[in-house]
């Protein structure tokens, strides 16, 4: 579980970005912990006392009293080297921020896609799953974002990617859906799994993105193609649930 903090002195400002965050990371199937402060001295005073360990730090620069930079000095001060994002109105501190070592920079009205981008660059290594996946004598390691659809000839099975690539391997099609162990992936045919970010249109079968055709079988067509539609309903459900968020930063 990812270990955010928020630190902004204007409780909406919190609130907006917390639910901001909480939507990508429910979209990237993960749990995290937000944690607030409405003061710099109040996040320093729980450092100082051993209470607070943090993945990433979201810290607002205009605050009363002890402001967003002088908070990140003394942060680093202590030797405390997490990720920190600036947040606020004006970029009048971009210079000084790489004095702290700023991770980054958010300006309000904060962008939603902004956010996104960048709590993925900076978590990046967790972030985003990958799997091992032995192949002949060696093994490969893909992202499992990456993995358009996967299918099982006799004994091989095929994993083909985003980029063009395939990647072959002696595992079971059950075993791989398994390990995968993401509800994206939909066993639409008895040897094929599919992406379902990948998919463009369905029809009698699937066609993805690149115009790839990914067979649906006959037995529970109906199921299938429902299971799609509703993932696909609601994946769109949280893009408009992202603009609404965006929007609302602007009040």
């Amino acid at each position: 579980m990812k270990r955010i903090v928020l630190c902004d002195d204007v409780e909406l400002e919190r609130q907006i970005l917390k639910e901001l965050l909480t939507l990508y990371f429910e979209e990237m199937g993960e749990e995290i912990s937000v944690i607030e402060y409405e003061s710099g001295e109040a996040l320093i005073t729980d450092v100082e006392e051993g209470l607070l360990e943090a993945d990433l730090l979201f810290l607002d620069i205009f605050m009363k009293n002890m402001n967003g930079m002088e908070t990140a000095r003394r942060l680093r001060e202590m030797k405390r080297k997490g990720p920190i994002v600036f947040l606020t109105a004006s970029p009048d501190f971009a210079i000084e921020s790489y004095e702290v070592q700023a991770s980054g920079y958010l300006l309000k009205p904060y962008d939603a896609e902004k956010i996104k981008e960048l709590t993925a660059r900076l978590l990046k290594d967790d972030s985003k799953r990958r799997i091992a996946v032995k192949s002949k004598r060696q093994y490969r390691y893909p992202y499992i974002d990456d993995i358009m659809y996967i299918d099982s000839d006799r004994h091989m099975v095929t994993l083909h990617m985003k980029d063009g690539t395939e990647i072959i391997t002696q595992e079971k099609l059950g075993d791989l859906k398994k390990r995968i162990g993401d509800n994206r992936f939909l066993h639409c045919h008895q040897s094929y799994l599919v992406n379902m970010d990948y998919i463009r249109d369905a029809q009698d079968d699937f066609i993805l993105a690149d115009d790839t055709t990914v067979p649906i079988r006959v037995r529970g067509r109906k199921n299938i193609i429902d299971r799609y539609h509703n993932y696909f309903l609601s994946h769109n459900e949280q893009k408009e649930e992202w603009k609404r968020k965006r929007d609302l930063s602007v009040i």
